[in-house]
């Protein structure tokens, strides 16, 4: 009976040295680490792999940047070029980097709508504008609201033929202008008289001249400067435009038409645009002729 169990217990420990001579040749229990972005899963014993490795997880990447893994770090490729397509004022290029698609790539160019009353030029297509709103002035229609002087500008208006807006612009002053010679001192016999040329708008003088005393018998040749109406008879001072005509020399103002006009002594003869009470104020008397 005793020789049965002890062979029994020969026989077991037989057993468990053979399994376990069996396990070492047929495997062991594998210890595993993961898998990473480049390695499979790996036995850290034996270096037995199993399955594919994970593969990076790329993140940004442009045409100028690499993309680098959120996992490992690693940097991999550049990316495609962004392209943005061509506008009014940019060809086609890479948002990114700035290069031009191609070489010959231009601009599409602006499509402009002509300005209004209301609204500048601007482009139909990106909505630029350029300059201000225009209103339609007609050249020849701009009318004199305040006439210009030798000492203030004038003012003159144009009306929009589209909405009525009314435009004004400055006049430039003008000149000075003299309605002839006024007599400070008549000439006498004995000393020559004085006449000056005075501004009508300002009252400056402009001129001031001497002139001598002459008589009838003294006008001869149609060079004398005196007030003889025998001497002269020059019908071209009738031809002017103006309202009156004046005899700087006796102070009388005659209509153009005026019989007396062409018997005027050249340098007495003159003439003016003022009104008649101006002139009456001025010390003027009217033509018992004409009776301007």
């Amino acid at each position: 009976m005793g020789k049965k169990i002890g062979r029994g217990i020969l026989y077991f420990i037989l057993l468990c040295a053979l399994l376990r001579a069996c396990g070492a040749l047929t495997g062991h229990e594998h210890t595993w680490t993961d898998a990473t972005c480049t390695e499979p899963q790996t036995c850290s014993s034996c270096g037995k792999t199993d399955g594919e490795p994970k593969g990076h997880t790329w993140e940004g990447g442009t045409c100028i940047e690499p993309a680098v893994c959120a996992v490992c770090g690693e940097s991999g490729s550049k990316g495609e070029h962004t392209w943005a397509e061509a506008t009014c004022t940019e060809p086609e290029h890479c948002s990114v980097c700035g290069r031009d698609r191609h070489w010959y790539s231009l601009p599409l160019g602006h499509e402009w709508i002509d300005a209004t009353c209301t609204a500048p030029k601007t482009c139909a297509v990106c909505g630029e504008t350029e300059g201000d709103p225009q209103h339609v002035f007609v050249s020849y229609r701009w009318e004199t609201t305040i006439e210009p002087t030798c000492q203030a500008e004038g003012q003159a208006e144009n009306t929009c033929t589209l909405c009525g807006a009314v435009e004004t612009k400055a006049l430039p002053t003008v000149g000075h202008k003299a309605d002839g010679w006024t007599i400070l001192q008549e000439a006498t016999a004995g000393a020559p008289g004085v006449r000056v040329k005075i501004c009508a708008m300002c009252g400056m003088e402009l001129e001031r001249d001497e002139y001598e005393y002459t008589t009838a018998d003294s006008n001869t040749g149609g060079s004398g400067g005196g007030n003889n109406f025998n001497t002269y008879n020059n019908k071209d001072q009738q031809n002017t435009t103006d309202r009156y005509v004046l005899n700087t020399r006796s102070r009388v103002f005659h209509l153009p038409s005026c019989r007396d006009v062409p018997r005027i002594s050249p340098s007495n003869y003159s003439t003016t645009n003022r009104d008649r009470d101006d002139l009456t104020a001025s010390g003027w008397r009217a033509c018992g002729h004409c009776s301007p």
